[in-house]
């Protein structure tokens, strides 16, 4: 049902962002001495909430973090932003989510993720929160987690009528039972490829490409192809090209692309009109650096359509 404050239900990750800045990236066993330090707040999940509730959504993240002072940051942020995070269960045995990022001037990085209580969300967590999917108009989720816990949530929210929207991020290999769960599949080039059986690096028509992965059971795919736009492959197929925007940082693009998309679909927007709104906001998140400082307002996405 439409409305003009949707209720997106968000199940996913939360990590700690750890930042160091390198003049290059060190080669096995050498140490390479930094220059900036940073601590932020991220995970696919939490950030695609942030997003959500920035947008004029009332969201509600469901995941699990642990007992230390990532956690409480990870809290703090979502009473900040408005995000219910009622569902959220807190593991008092592992640490919550971090990825260490070693990062160059220039843009190359190195990432490791230790997902602590991320590994230790399970299905049932998901069976406790279903009230809180249920009652949703949109249910987005992604990858970070373990795929038990997203195919409860795309279960319950078929049953209860709920949209159902998968980020298919990072790229995994799914089964054809999972995305005939999913309502709006959102990948992009690399994902699809992954979904569509190519190699990462294989050159493939973007339509054949969200032909092959729609094949595949999702109702719809969105594949977002970064500075050449966005195809909406349904029925028909509709591309719409990237926002104008002065580029910066594209981290977050990804998260406030679907964050949009979950939002203007719960207020009954069309895909390609939802679409159009999620590729603005994405656009915008370029013209910032790093993601929460990035993910822009429903008035700023307005202002630049």
């Amino acid at each position: 049902m439409a409305t003009e404050e949707p209720t997106v239900a968000v199940v996913g990750a939360y990590n700690q962002g750890l930042t160091v800045t390198v003049p290059r990236l060190p080669v096995p066993g050498e140490t390479v001495l930094g220059a900036d330090y940073m601590e932020g707040p991220g995970g696919k999940g939490s950030n695609q909430a942030v997003a959500a509730a920035r947008l004029g959504a009332s969201a509600r993240f469901i995941g699990r973090i642990g007992d230390d002072r990532f956690g409480t940051a990870a809290t703090e942020l979502w009473a900040e932003e408005g995000v219910d995070w009622a569902a959220v269960t807190v593991d008092e045995r592992d640490h919550t989510g971090v990825g260490l990022i070693t990062v160059t001037e220039d843009g190359e990085n190195a990432i490791t993720v230790a997902p602590g209580a991320n590994e230790a969300f399970t299905s049932e967590h998901v069976t406790e929160a279903a009230e809180r999917i249920r009652t949703a108009d949109v249910l987005l989720t992604q990858l970070e987690i373990d795929q038990a816990p997203v195919m409860k949530a795309l279960e319950i929210a078929r049953k209860h009528g709920v949209e159902t929207v998968l980020n298919p991020a990072p790229a995994r290999s799914l089964s054809d039972d999972l995305l005939t769960h999913v309502d709006v599949l959102v990948p992009n080039e690399t994902e699809a490829k992954r979904l569509a059986g190519y190699d990462p690096d294989a050159t493939v028509p973007p339509e054949t490409l969200a032909a092959e992965v729609h094949s595949r059971g999702p109702d719809t795919v969105v594949l977002t192809l970064g500075e050449d736009g966005v195809l909406v492959r349904a029925e028909s197929t509709t591309h719409l090209p990237a926002a104008a925007v002065e580029i910066r940082d594209t981290t977050g693009a990804g998260d406030a692309f679907c964050g949009a998309l979950a939002v203007e679909r719960g207020r009954g927007m069309s895909l390609v009109q939802a679409a159009g709104f999620a590729r603005t906001a994405a656009g915008l998140a370029c013209t910032e650096y790093e993601v929460i400082p990035a993910l822009p307002t429903r008035a700023e996405v307005e202002a630049a359509r």
